[in-house]
Formats: structure tokens, sequence, C-alpha cells
């Protein structure tokens, strides 16, 4: 469903209880989450080798049901991964191209859209809007719809702007495209992404939702902002509309799967054993504007570098379910991790763990080293915003305290950095025009402004 801003919650200047030392997933999983509440599941696989699997958390709030990693999640927009599959390989069948436009699969369409290209769909470069917060759709989209019925209903709106000229996420365009699959390949979606793709992988537990909200046995979750640890499920939110039959989401986000199928969905994908690799290459570019400026997105992909490292990704979320799935292709690290709350982003957990996997953060260290370091660190640094920030060391334990807060305990770590508890971002001392600052380096948005180093 809607694309979110990944990391608004990342761990960064306050952390939460444990810490995690390296390598230790299991217990970084339960750091992150509680084990009386909705949690996630995580599995991660680097060049063929399982690493870790695990699960915390609970299946259902009333029977305390444990989650655990054979469970099925629904994958909301992760599903355009496979929409896009779906397309490249009725391409590659010759049934389609990717210059044809709407109108030769929708005759009827919003005449602004018919000219639109599967391309510049595909890579959310067409100019269509998006239709989740139409009040229009909002009113119905809690009961089951066909879906030339949603067609009809989400295609009234005029586009955002001209096509190719800037990126602009759209799950308009992801139903649309649902619906081309149909067409071309005269099979309803659901049944063509069986056949096409989970039968012949053995992807046994993966599916497409057609009707209501539910994809077994895991009770998905939602919270307010008032009451943030009062779990309560979707269709009961009073802060917006947010009982959605998944037949109003359909070829956008409507896939459930297992992290054990995803897994197998990724190594068939890189591989050229469900499309061809000329098909992955196209799905791994990014996709040119007009005025040849390139964006983040392929088909079906988000394509930008974490950490320094080139990743293809995509995040998704819908009522009840929040997903997300990278594959890091020179360090060949597959990561996936499914939540059974809306409201709770899995991506720090998830990017901790790969950060333990690939040594991104700097190692924690010994209490010895830890001294050392302490008397690099300790004093007293400016933020741009005028903030002072004070570093002791006290009793053989570090701690940051900025004016008029609490004061937290660090974690020293090698090459002159620290980190708070439970979080592989961390903070560097370096020199710069011969002051000290500290530089903030988080996992995924890169390095912050820096702190100065304020001289005695």
């Amino acid at each position: 469903m809607g694309k979110n801003i990944f990391f608004c919650l990342c761990v960064g200047m306050y952390g939460i209880k444990a810490v995690a030392q390296q390598h230790n997933f299991a217990e970084l999983m339960q750091c992150h989450n509680s084990s009386k509440a909705p949690g996630m599941v995580v599995r991660l696989e680097q060049s063929g080798k399982h690493i870790y699997s695990g699960a915390v958390g609970l299946a259902n709030i009333d029977t305390e049901r444990p989650l655990n990693v054979d469970d099925i999640f629904q994958i909301g927009s992760v599903t355009k991964t496979f929409t896009a599959a779906a397309i490249l390989k009725l391409s590659e069948e010759k049934k389609l191209s990717l210059q044809d436009t709407l109108a030769k699969f929708i005759p009827d369409i919003n005449p602004e859209f018919r000219y639109l290209t599967i391309d510049r769909i595909l890579s959310h470069t067409s100019g269509l809007p998006d239709y989740l917060g139409d009040p229009s759709v909002s009113k119905i989209y809690d009961k089951y719809a066909s879906i030339d019925q949603v067609i009809q209903s989400i295609s009234k709106q005029p586009l955002n702007s001209e096509p190719g000229k800037k990126y602009s996420y759209s799950n308009l365009g992801y139903v649309f495209l649902g619906k081309v699959i149909e067409i071309a390949s005269g099979t309803p979606y659901d049944q063509f992404m069986s056949n096409t793709f989970f039968k012949p992988l053995k992807m046994d537990n993966t599916f497409v939702i057609t009707k209501g909200t539910s994809a077994g046995e895991i009770n998905g979750d939602t919270t307010s902002r008032n009451e943030p640890k009062k779990y309560i499920n979707p269709e009961d939110s009073t802060e917006r509309r947010w009982n959605v039959d998944r037949s109003w989401i359909y070829s956008a986000g409507a896939i459930a799967s297992t992290l054990a199928d995803m897994h197998l969905w990724q190594n068939a994908l890189k591989s050229g054993h469900i499309i061809s690799k000329e098909s992955y290459k196209l799905m791994t570019s990014k996709a040119l504007l007009n005025n040849n400026a390139h964006v983040n997105y392929g088909y079906g992909l988000d394509i930008y570098k974490i950490s320094g490292l080139d990743s293809f990704s995509h995040q998704g979320q819908v009522p009840g379910f929040f997903a997300w799935h990278v594959y890091f292709p020179n360090e060949d690290l597959t990561a996936t991790a499914l939540t059974n709350i809306d409201t709770k982003h899995p991506g720090p957990a998830l990017l901790d763990m790969i950060a333990l996997q690939l040594n991104l953060s700097p190692k924690p260290v010994n209490s010895q080293k830890a001294k050392a370091i302490a008397a690099s660190l300790v004093g007293s640094y400016r933020s741009s915003d005028s903030k002072i920030l004070k570093i002791s060391f006290e009793k053989g334990t570090l701690y940051s305290q900025y004016e008029g807060e609490n004061k937290i305990k660090i974690i020293p770590r090698e090459n002159n950095s620290y980190s708070y508890e439970c979080t592989e971002n961390y903070f560097q001392l370096r020199e710069n025009n011969r002051k000290h600052e500290i530089v903030p380096v988080y996992l995924y948005q890169g390095e912050q402004e820096a702190l100065v180093k304020l001289e005695l």
C-alpha cells in the first residue's frame, strides 16, 4: 500500500534496553521487541547459507500464541516486486510490450491514463496519482469488489504530472498492472501468480488474498497515538479508515508469504530461473526521467545504497502488517523482516542484524579499551542547534547527557566511537580543521551533522 518514509522510527540518539553482542541475533530481536506484544519474524541468508531465522512476540494477543518463523504474514507492497516480475515474464513471452499503453488492455480507462506506457507505470514515473487517500474510495473499500469495479472507482482523479517528469509512488498504477496481467495472460491475477511463480518454485505458503482481510492464523494489529501500547484490530481504529478488503489492494499489495518462501523467491529471481537475467537487470536498473535524471526505483524495486552498499529492496504496509525485504547484490545477502503490527517498522531491527553480519559498525570494546576511548570522548559538544551534549566516564561506564535531559549509558566501540544500547547506529570522534567533533553515523541515513567539541 502506501509508501512509507523508512526509518522515521530509526533508533538514533536514544536507546532501548538491552545491548546486543555481535552476531547475537536472538538477543537483538528481544531488544527491539516484547514477547508479550505483536512482534516480528526475521531471516538472513548469505551466499546460499542460512545465517539466522528468529521470531519474537505474539501471533494473537488474546490467545497469547507466540509467533514462529513459519507463520504466514501479509507482505503489503512487497507484492509489487512480484507484479513487476509477472509483467516482465509476459514481455519475454511476447504477450505484451513494455511500451504498450494502458488503452490496449483497459480500453475504457480514464482518457488521461490511456496513453500511459507499462514501463512508466512499473517505475512510478507515469504521473499517476494514488487512490488510498481518496475519501470517495475509503468510504467503500471495506467491502469486496471485483477488479473491474475497483478500477472504475479508483480511476477518476487526474494525473499528478506529465509522464516521465518525476517519480511519484502510485498504488493505482500497480492495480492497473494486475489487470494488464489478466488480459495479456487470459488468467486471473492470483492464478497467474500461482501457476507461474508460486507452484514452480514450491512457494507452498505464498498466495494472493482475493477477498477479506485475513491470510490465516496471524492477527494483524495497530495502535493509536494516544495509546501506543494498546493493540487493537485495524478494523476498529477510530483514527483512520483502516478496514480495507484486500480486493482493493490486489496486485499492489495483497500477497501473503513466509520467510522461507521469500528467500526461495529471491534466489530464483537473482539466478534467472524465473525470469531471464536480462529482465532481472531491467528490474534492478534505476529508471530514467525525461531529463535523463535517474530515480531510485527500477521495476518493482527500490534501488539505493544502504551504508554505502548497493541494495534492491521493497517495504510494504497493509492494515495490521509491515514488511521489509532487501537484497545486497555484492555481498549476496538477503534479509527479510515481517511484522504483525502496522505501526512499527521492522527495518531498524533488521538493519542492526545486517550491520552485525556485514561488520558495518565499529565493534564494542572490552573494559580495558573502554578507558582509552573514554579519555578521548569525555567532554562537552555543541550541536548545530546549540544544544550541549556532555559525555562523562563514571565508575567504568560512559554516559551522554544533553542539558536538561536524563543521563544515558553509551557503549564504547572501536575507532573512538560509541553507540547507544540496542542499536548499531554509532557516533564517531573525528578531527576536522584542528577541531574535534562527534559525527553521528546512521546505518540507513548515513552521516549526520557533527557536534563540535568545546575546548576548555
